[in-house]
């Protein structure tokens, strides 16, 4: 439950828009692979998810610094009005324009490149530092309920209609923007100040000022190096998945659709769960829940029934759920207001672009080993990290951590 000092009408409506725009992404994506692969080759959908992700990828650390120097809300509101022109532009080409298309798929992904910094600023602007860790919590839901929702609504909507799927998304899409309409008349009372007489830095200089500043933050840091090692595992999740589903489950598209639901409730409980968890016991459940991700990751691939696998999944999801909902506390609670929209880009592109890299590497590594095998590899990975980083913890941080997510950052310059 949220605290009584946590203004629920502003979390509902950022929670809102996110899911709505999760909910459109999920569908867009859908929709446009299946289209996609009716008139082309694999390949072809390579080309076109390349096209739809790497401008992104490019553009995240500019967004973080942007999301610290502008009105965060102009910023998030001028993201999603940009992403639903972008999607409804992909509803007009779709079936005659497959590279325009993905040109408007990578436009789409370019805007909402702006929107994690933005509303995680804006988010910190409207609750109080005490109230953050359960608001994170609930904004982390978002992930498995639309992997539930919005995956689902695609398969059934792209099945009947790949154009009227995308027509869909781009409604969602402009759905979106009216709860941040709303939210934007609600002034940013917990937002800090930017002291008198601060200059702004050379734009060069402030791109870098997230890398810079994490020098000196060792919390920080940890988690940005875990998730630059987690992006490498789980990357290839989707096509492990997958092809464990299909292969050794001996399943069809019904225990793929089982499993990924699964996934979804999962996440939700563990984001539930992680809501409830007292400050002081935050870092050691982050750093448990890795290793028990990783224990349950890797039992998955030695089972071979659906029903236990889909348990095992379950379990292992719960546990990601957890880290989803206390990662953006535990990164954020000793950086500077000034610089949390930097840190914030700093960790979503090392982790992005790992996972495109490891996405690679295990296509590589599936031509010489098995699934299985890879599978309970990543399993332990996942165990080893989360040992790693519980003994190399900063045990000053972690003194400092309870007062530290309780309390106003003073802003500091980068």
């Amino acid at each position: 439950m949220t605290s009584p000092s946590v203004p629920r009408s502003s979390i509902t409506r950022l929670w809102t828009a996110s899911a709505l725009s999760s909910g459109s992404t999920w569908v867009m994506q859908i929709s446009l692979f299946i289209q996609v692969l009716r008139d082309s080759s694999p390949a072809t959908l390579a080309a076109v998810e390349l096209i739809g992700t790497v401008p992104a990828l490019a553009f995240m650390m500019v967004a973080g610094t942007l999301a610290d120097r502008f009105d965060v809300r102009r910023l998030a509101i001028g993201s999603m009005v940009a992403q639903a022109v972008c999607v409804l532009g992909m509803v007009l080409f779709l079936d005659n324009g497959i590279w325009i298309t993905a040109a408007f798929y990578g436009l789409q992904g370019l805007s909402n490149t702006l929107w994690p910094p933005a509303r995680q600023q804006w988010l910190y602007g409207v609750v109080p530092p005490a109230g953050r860790p359960t608001a994170n919590a609930r904004l982390g839901s978002v992930s498995g309920t639309m992997t539930v929702v919005g995956a689902s609504l695609g398969g059934v909507l792209s099945s009947w209609s790949p154009t009227g799927a995308m027509a869909v998304a781009g409604a969602l899409q402009v759905l979106a923007v009216v709860p941040l309409l709303l939210q934007a008349k609600v002034p940013l009372a917990h937002a800090e100040p930017v002291p008198e007489g601060t200059r702004a830095e050379p734009l060069r200089k402030e791109l870098t000022a997230g890398v810079r500043v994490l020098r000196d933050l060792p919390l920080a840091r940890s988690v940005v190096w875990i998730g630059i090692a987690w992006g490498c595992i789980g990357g290839a999740y989707d096509v492990l998945l997958a092809a464990y589903a299909t292969g050794y489950l001996a399943g069809s598209g019904t225990v793929l659709g089982a499993l990924y639901v699964m996934d979804g409730v999962a996440v939700i409980l563990g984001t539930v769960l992680a809501a409830r968890i007292a400050l002081r016991h935050h870092l050691s459940a982050y750093a448990a829940a890795y290793i028990f991700q990783g224990l349950a990751w890797g039992s998955f691939f030695l089972v071979g029934h659906p029903v236990v696998a889909i348990a095992l999944l379950g379990l292992m999801r719960a546990a990601s759920g957890i880290i989803i909902a206390l990662d953006t506390t535990v990164l954020l609670a000793t950086v500077p207001a000034s610089v949390r929209g930097r840190v914030t880009s700093v960790h979503m592109t090392t982790y992005s672009a790992m996972a495109r890299i490891s996405l690679a590497l295990f296509a590589g590594l599936l031509i010489v080993s098995d699934v299985r095998t890879v599978g309970l590899c990543t399993g332990v990975a996942s165990v080893v990290l989360g040992a790693i980083w519980w003994f190399r913890r900063d045990r000053e941080a972690e003194r400092l951590y309870p007062a530290a997510v309780a309390e106003e950052r003073e802003p500091a310059s980068a």
